[in-house]
């Protein structure tokens, strides 16, 4: 599948996903739904690389495409600072998400990935409340909390219709990303609960920045073997690569240190 093929799919998965869960008011008092291109992928990824892809199994990714904007929606609350409007909405807003993708899970009868789903968020939602929490924890469970955040949905949807062979690949890959958006966070002083977290245990931001740039140099290179092991398709591999990972931060660090 060409490039333009694969970015069509996204594009086109992208818009009937927005147009399920458009709502005017919300739209005009919130950021509005969201869901990361890099999510779509690798929701999409079985049939890019020519899986079985039935109607029912289309509808379930769009479902999850849902459920990751009603839990984008619900993280732009803010604690810190006095509930206006906008909160309002926002909380609105993952709650008319939430409802979407109840409704579409009991409108397919599907009742196995009802529960399967209802497993992932209770999951993700734990992990998420967990970098609330005072305690400082060892390295290792907050690396365990941002990958079932990051991963969880999108494995249970994986384990549900048998591609679990793409888990390795996809979990490498949104771990990736994710430490990209924090070490660009950190880098412009916008602290998240996960790099306050980091820095807490690490001490200072300096260690902070070098943990994530190691990690994602590791994980790099495990997306590379993983995508030779699938045997992936030139053309798909490289959109991967190209579009979804691109490993620009080496030559960043680089340029500033130089």
């Amino acid at each position: 599948m060409k490039g333009h093929q694969i970015q069509s799919k996204i594009i086109s998965m992208e818009i009937e996903v927005l147009n399920a869960v458009q709502q005017r008011t919300l739209a005009q008092f919130t950021e509005g739904p969201s869901v990361k291109e890099s999510r779509l992928f690798f929701l999409l990824l079985p049939f890019f690389d020519g899986k079985n892809w039935s109607v029912e199994i289309e509808s379930s990714a769009k479902t999850v495409s849902i459920v990751y904007a009603a839990l984008h929606a619900h993280d732009q609350i803010k604690e810190d600072i006095p509930i206006i409007k906008e909160q309002q909405l926002t909380v609105l807003a993952g709650d008319l998400y939430s409802g979407i993708y109840y409704q579409m899970l009991v409108n397919s009868k599907n009742i196995a990935m009802v529960q399967q789903l209802a497993s992932a968020i209770i999951q993700v939602s734990e992990k998420k409340t967990s970098f609330f929490e005072e305690a400082i924890r060892p390295l290792e469970a907050i690396e365990e909390a941002i990958t079932t955040i990051e991963t969880e949905l999108l494995l249970s949807f994986y384990r549900f219709y048998g591609f679990s062979e793409y888990t390795s690949l996809a979990e490498q890959a949104l771990l990736y990303l994710r430490y990209a958006d924090e070490l660009k966070n950190l880098q412009s002083k916008n602290y998240t609960h996960f790099l306050h977290e980091l820095n807490s245990n690490l001490v200072h931001e300096i260690y902070t920045e070098h943990w994530l740039l190691e990690k994602m140099d590791s994980l790099h290179g495990r997306i590379l073997a993983s995508i030779a092991e699938l045997s992936l398709d030139y053309e798909l591999a490289q959109f991967l690569l190209q579009q979804i990972t691109p490993h620009q931060h080496r030559a960043e660090q680089l340029t500033r240190e130089g």
